[in-house]
């Protein structure tokens, strides 16, 4: 796989010699929701309600890109998608004695990571790998997030928009 891409928040990947712009026929690696069933809990970011919003997202940008949705056994691609979150504490000024030198951990923040997955599905093969992070706030509507890092990711598509 060679990558592109446009700094470290916005990257791809894909298998040089396979013919992605030929393939249009899709269906997910798995109707089961999988992101809350793995990895570490993180019950704002990774819950049912933002699975259901990411895998809709994903089928509107590949609607639009050209690609059906058809059954397992009728698909060129196999889709899959994973979330993944980082924890950090702001570090802020504060009055003196607060802390050494006045400086004292501020509130915490979450990055989360969107990562698109397309698989040959006759050779179970990644053909694709998309990505892009994203430091999260809660004032956010969940949904708007969802499709703006799946928008984000699409761009880095071979059709990209």
């Amino acid at each position: 796989m060679g990558a592109v891409g446009c700094g470290a928040k916005l990257q791809a990947e894909r298998a040089q010699d396979y013919p992605l712009e030929e393939r249009t026929r899709y269906a997910w690696v798995t109707e089961e929701p999988v992101l809350i069933q793995i990895g570490e809990p993180q019950p704002n970011v990774r819950t049912a309600a933002n699975e259901k919003n990411l895998r809709a997202a994903i089928d509107r940008e590949l609607g639009s890109r050209g690609f059906s949705l058809v059954a397992k056994d009728e698909a060129e691609l196999l889709v899959a998608f994973s979330v993944g979150t980082a924890m950090r504490y702001r570090i802020e000024g504060g009055g003196p004695g607060t802390s050494v030198g006045g400086i004292q951990p501020g509130a915490q923040q979450t990055k989360g990571t969107l990562n698109i997955y397309l698989f040959d599905r006759a050779t179970a093969q990644e053909v694709w790998h998309g990505w892009t992070s994203k430091w999260l706030s809660k004032a956010e509507d969940p949904v708007a997030v969802a499709d703006g890092a799946v928008a984000r990711v699409m761009t880095m598509y071979p059709n990209g928009k």
